[in-house]
């Protein structure tokens, strides 16, 4: 917990995440938080050991955004923030979009 990996991000995951790997340590699957598709993040592992099949991360850093990212409407929606706002990085076309896939 605590590393930090820069990685491409892939398609929505479940409960606001989405699908990275990590190509450092094998293409391990991650599930990152406060990123959208297409995005390259630097992402910082919360959950997860050197054994476990995935990880959990949050994106810390966004190197390069995706059009449809925003600036959150609320102020803790982000990394150590509540964790209630899913998708509030994107807009609202996307967050549908997302959503419905």
């Amino acid at each position: 917990m605590g590393e930090r990996f820069t990685v491409d991000v892939g398609s929505v995951g479940h409960g606001g995440f989405c699908v990275a790997r990590v190509a450092e340590e094998g293409d391990r699957v991650v599930f990152v938080r406060h990123a959208l598709p297409g995005e390259r993040v630097v992402a910082e592992i919360t959950e997860g050991t050197e054994g476990d099949r995935f990880w959990r991360a949050d994106a810390v850093e966004v190197i390069r955004a995706s059009p449809d990212r925003v600036t959150p409407a609320c102020p803790v929606a982000g990394p150590g923030g509540c964790g209630g706002c899913d998708f509030q990085h994107a807009s609202l076309a996307a967050q549908r979009d997302l959503k419905a896939a």
